[in-house]
This record gives structure tokens, C-alpha cells and sequence, in this order.
């Protein structure tokens, strides 16, 4: 008798892990768009426990909502919830990282969408504690564009520079991106590490555990929808001035110290959201010359449809200009009537 087959492994699982504060297109699109590439569940903590776009989330098979309330915390960590952005998130992945409820796991933040046309399997190192995933960032080269329109620029670590490409803007760049450039774990879950931002550590605070980098699959980070909704963000960071150090890098401290110290905070903060974000056909040219900007298609409205086909959320950048422009006019109305 010929011999019997190998029984086959079963496929990893992978799941996605965020603690979330955003408008409802977002984190719809958000959870909608992992599930319909792959994710077994996506975890979702709302920093806020009473926030409506929890009860929209958690009707959706394969979501799993979590509200940080004063119980979430004291169960979790025994302590008040944490005033710390980051604390709040590592604490929240972890206790997923070690739940043993999916194979990998990919910590993100809900305006973080993960690319990966070959499947997130293709990339998965056979020995490695946990998989790097670089990251783009998405900015505008048209007058009016859409939630999710756009093109993706690379972080520039060698040339050209980005002081070449943005002149003095590059200050408040980091290797020519606004936000971050340090990529997003896809971590093993069956090791002993400890989930954080952007990298999967002995413990926290500990040395970086043994890692592979993703050759195909890419992180695309939506820093913010629209400029409104750049300008709140960045302007909730400026409203904490005792976590900027902890919170932000060098590039966003100067961003922010620039914006309090104008006249018209809000027209200060958008205007420097067009300097950051939205490209002139000269530095498209120089991008793209130099193989750092590309589109990469996604079918977020079909996402939705698909894993989401009651739910309804207004895609356009006037409804989530609309949703936030009261705490928007709050900041700034708070801001500039602080000394700086």
C-alpha cells in the first residue's frame, strides 16, 4: 500500500488589536477591511466606554468590543486607567497577545490598514518572535479629496533627503513622513513577549526580540481623514503639554510648538497640515523618481458591504468635518487663551 499523506497543518490565524477613539467611517472601515483580508477577529478597545461607535462595531461578526471602563482597568491592571496614550494601548494588546485566542497577532491603531495582495502568511517568519511591517502614509495631491483618496509616500532614509524634497518643512517630518516611520508587529502569540507599539520586546522596556521584516505586506496610515480631523488630533496632543515628551517624537513637538505660538491656532494648524501633507507636482515627481510614492488600491466600501451590509456611516470628509467640529472649536477656543 502506498503510504498515507501527511496530514496538513492548518493555516495560521491572525487577528488585529486596537484601542480606538475615531470617527465611525473610520473604525467601520477599520475592522471591515481586516476581516475581508484575513483577520479571525479584530479586537477593538474603546478608549472611551461610552462611545456610540461601540454599539455599531459590535453587531459585526468577527468583531470583538471591549469598553475601557473603571472596570476594564481595574481588571486588567489593578489601577486607575492610565493617563498615558501608549500605556493604555500595551496594556490592551497584551492582554489579547496572551490570551490564546489566534496564532499572530497585529497590534495597529484604527487609522492603520494592513496591505498584504499575497496574504499575511507569505511573510510569516518560520522561527522569529514576530514580523516588522513598514508602514506608508497617505497624502494628497488633489484639491478635494476623499476619505481614503490619495497616494502613499515611503519614509526617505537615504537619498533623496527629505529636506530636498520639502524644503523646511522637513522639520516637522520624520524621514519625510508626519507621523510615525517605525513600522507595526505582527506578533506570535505563543511567545513570551511583550506586545508594544512598534516592536515585541523580552518585557516592557526590555530589548527588542529576535524579528524579520515583511518584504510584501505594508502598514497604510491614514494620519487623519480630512485636515479638520488632522487638526483635532494633533491639537488633543497639544491640549496635554505634560505627555508631549512621552507621547511624541521631536518632529511633532515642533509642529505643535509652532501652532501654539500663532496667532490663529486652527488656520496655523491647517496651513501646516498642507505643507506636511499635500504634495505639489514637483515633490509628486521627486517621490516617485525616487520609488516613494505609489497608490495602493483598497475597496473599503466593499468591505463594508460585505462584512457590514446593515450598518451605514457617511463616507464623505464633510460628515466627519461635521461629527467633531464642536471639540474642534472647543480646543482651539481653549488653546488660545492658555500662555504659551
Amino acid at each position: 500500500m502506498p503510504p498515507s499523506p501527511a496530514p496538513t497543518r492548518p493555516a495560521p490565524t491572525w487577528s488585529v488589536v486596537a484601542t480606538v477613539r475615531e470617527p465611525l467611517p473610520l473604525v467601520l472601515a477599520f475592522a471591515c477591511h481586516h476581516l475581508a483580508v484575513g483577520a479571525q477577529t479584530v479586537h477593538l478597545f474603546f478608549d472611551d466606554p461610552d462611545d456610540p461607535v461601540a454599539d455599531v462595531l459590535g453587531r459585526i461578526k468577527g468583531v470583538d468590543v471591549i469598553r475601557c471602563d473603571a472596570d476594564h482597568w481595574r481588571h486588567l491592571s489593578g489601577r486607575p486607567r492610565p493617563g498615558l496614550q501608549t500605556k493604555r494601548q500595551t496594556l490592551n494588546a497584551n492582554l489579547v497577545m496572551h490570551s490564546g485566542r489566534t496564532d499572530w497577532l497585529l497590534h495597529a491603531d484604527a487609522d492603520e490598514f494592513l496591505w498584504a495582495p499575497y496574504g499575511v502568511a507569505t511573510d510569516l517568519p518560520s522561527t522569529a518572535d514576530w514580523l516588522s511591517i513598514p508602514n506608508l502614509e497617505r497624502c494628497w495631491t488633489a484639491p478635494a479629496p476623499g476619505l481614503f483618496d490619495g497616494a502613499f509616500r515611503a519614509p526617505l532614509q537615504a537619498a533623496p533627503r527629505p529636506e530636498d524634497i520639502y524644503g523646511p518643512t522637513a522639520s516637522f517630518l520624520s524621514a519625510g513622513l508626519g507621523g510615525h516611520c517605525g513600522g507595526k508587529p505582527l506578533a506570535r502569540t505563543s511567545s513570551e513577549g511583550f506586545l508594544a507599539i512598534h516592536k515585541v520586546k523580552q518585557g516592557e522596556g526590555g530589548a527588542t526580540l529576535p524579528h524579520t521584516t515583511a518584504k510584501g505586506a505594508r502598514i497604510l496610515h491614514f494620519d487623519g481623514l480630512t485636515p479638520r480631523h488632522w487638526a483635532l488630533k494633533t491639537l488633543r496632543y497639544a491640549a496635554q503639554p505634560g505627555a508631549l515628551g512621552a507621547l511624541l517624537n521631536g518632529a511633532r513637538r515642533r509642529a505643535i510648538t509652532r501652532i501654539l505660538a500663532a496667532d490663529d491656532i486652527l488656520a496655523e494648524t491647517l496651513a501646516l497640515h498642507d505643507e506636511m501633507f499635500r504634495l505639489s507636482i514637483v515633490q509628486s515627481a521627486l517621490l516617485s523618481n525616487a520609488g516613494a510614492l505609489t497608490d495602493m488600491p483598497l475597496d473599503l466600501a466593499g468591505a463594508i458591504r460585505t462584512h457590514a451590509p446593515g450598518v451605514h456611516a457617511d463616507l464623505s470628509a464633510h460628515g466627519v468635518d461635521e461629527q467633531h467640529e464642536d471639540e474642534l472649536q472647543r480646543l482651539v477656543a481653549n488653546l488660545s487663551h492658555q500662555p504659551h
